[in-house]
């Protein structure tokens, strides 16, 4: 045995380096895929809210518009401007969301969010004719929580739901509390959630295929984000669902003290 030991460790080493090579050849390409796919759905996203503005401030010039169809086109800008600003917020703030220095804590009433995020989608909401039910959330105490990036994670639960239920569907908001936590809950009838969505929902750049379908201005990453402010406050997000097309529900379980 000790006569082949010259030979042994060159092999071991040689092993060695062939599959630290391999490693960086995986990880090169994977860096790649990402910025590819990251660079396409960008680029797909600003395009298409900044396509509608072009397109409705060309139907502004028709002077035979009523005054409330001019009030509709100017709240479509406003709408598409929301979208691109969000876009640059998200990118801008993937870092930022990260870093715990950065929230802000105060607070805030849940049900006062969820009224304002309503009035974003509420054009959706009619043009689908979708059954939608709010909770008062009588009895659910102030939260402690960053106002702006609980905001996000909000509308983000809210607009998805709007996105991927169909025409006739119904959403439900409620919030529930205990002693300890807050566990509030976005339900819809829309396409539902197989059991490998429910493990990588909150993956980075995660969209399956119907979703895809349905709303081609994704970028995924907005659960993937609402997962790290959510951890960020000590508290749990999650999806259940009985399978495709009978609906999902996203909750986000948040503790009353951080």
């Amino acid at each position: 045995m000790i006569k082949y030991l010259p030979y042994v460790v060159p092999i071991i080493s040689l092993i060695g380096l062939i599959y630290l090579f391999l490693r960086y050849i995986n990880l090169f390409l994977k860096i790649n895929k990402l910025e590819d796919e990251f660079a396409s759905i960008v680029n797909h996203t600003f395009r298409t809210p900044i396509t509608r503005i072009l397109w409705i401030a060309k139907e502004l010039d028709n002077r035979d518009l009523s005054q409330e169809e001019r009030s509709t086109y100017v709240q479509n800008i406003n709408n598409a401007t929301d979208r691109i600003l969000g876009i640059v917020d998200i990118i801008a703030g993937i870092k930022k969301i990260s870093d715990i220095s950065g929230y802000y804590f105060e607070a805030i009433s849940l049900r006062e969010i969820v009224e304002k995020s309503m009035v974003n989608y509420r054009e959706k909401i009619k043009e689908k004719n979708i059954s939608f039910s709010v909770s008062p959330f009588h009895g659910i105490p102030l939260l402690s929580v960053d106002l702006k990036k609980i905001t996000f994670v909000i509308n983000a639960l809210i607009e998805n739901a709007v996105c991927y239920t169909p025409n006739n569907g119904r959403i439900v908001i409620d919030c529930i509390a205990d002693n300890k936590n807050l566990t509030f809950y976005v339900g819809d009838s829309g396409i539902g959630l197989t059991s490998l969505d429910k493990l990588r929902i909150f993956s980075r750049f995660y969209r399956n295929k119907k979703a895809v379908l349905m709303n081609t201005d994704g970028m995924g990453l907005c659960l993937y984000l609402s997962k790290k402010i959510v951890k960020r406050h000590h508290g749990k997000i999650y999806a259940k669902s009985e399978g495709v097309d009978k609906g999902s529900t996203f909750f986000v379980k948040l503790p009353f003290k951080k």
